[in-house]
């Protein structure tokens, strides 16, 4: 039986230090980016207590993170199947129909599985254990024209990256060799003062700070 729940949301501005305030919240929400589960489930595959998943599952639940998708008797109680929301990848088209608060949610969940892949990566000792991984932070202060051009180039390296995995695909069909499982991430968006700080962190160059 599928299900439909009504969760008071939580502001915009708490949802980012909400899911990484606690290292649990972070294990289930991303057990639940992998797979559907109940709270009782999520335990026994984290080596967690039930009643202490339960907690952090209705955290998640109350910053509409994750839903329930199902609800089913096992031994006469009825358990709970949950899962991460998973919003869809829109065209430009889409997205200028939603009003402000619409892509807020939409650019904090995209934030949100950014820090679930980066406390993954880190966890498996993977983030820095190759040399030609690449992490970089750049302030800038542009015109109007800047930053359709900023975008515009951030628009044609993501092109470039998918089609870099098609082209990994076809030839990984004729190797057989194994894929190695990679994430890619831009942002480019305004700040209401300028930055401080470190501004680039990058293997192939020397660091620059602000």
């Amino acid at each position: 039986m599928t299900v439909e729940t009504q969760t008071p949301e939580i502001a915009l501005d708490e949802q980012l230090g909400l899911v990484i305030s606690n290292e649990t919240t972070v294990k289930v929400l991303i057990y639940l980016v992998e797979r559907a589960g109940s709270p009782k489930e999520i335990a026994d595959g984290l080596n967690l207590k039930t009643p202490n998943v339960s907690h952090h599952v209705k955290k998640l639940l109350r910053m509409n993170l994750i839903e329930l998708v199902e609800e089913k008797v096992v031994r006469s109680a009825i358990q709970h199947i949950y899962r991460a929301v998973v919003r869809p990848i829109m065209s430009d088209e889409e997205w200028e129909k939603l009003d402000i608060a619409e892509q807020q949610r939409y650019s904090v969940w995209i934030v949100q599985l950014i820090l679930i892949d980066l406390a993954k990566s880190f966890s498996a000792n993977l983030f820095d254990a190759r040399t030609n991984n690449h992490l970089s932070r750049t302030p800038m202060v542009v015109d109007e024209q800047g930053v359709d051009e900023v975008a515009s180039i951030q628009k044609r390296a993501l092109e470039e990256t998918i089609q870099a995995e098609a082209n990994s695909a076809e030839r990984m069909v004729e190797s057989g060799e194994r894929g190695i499982n990679l994430i890619a991430v831009m942002m480019c968006f305004e700040l209401p003062e300028p930055s401080a700080g470190l501004a680039r962190v990058d293997p192939e160059s020397t660091p620059d700070s602000l």
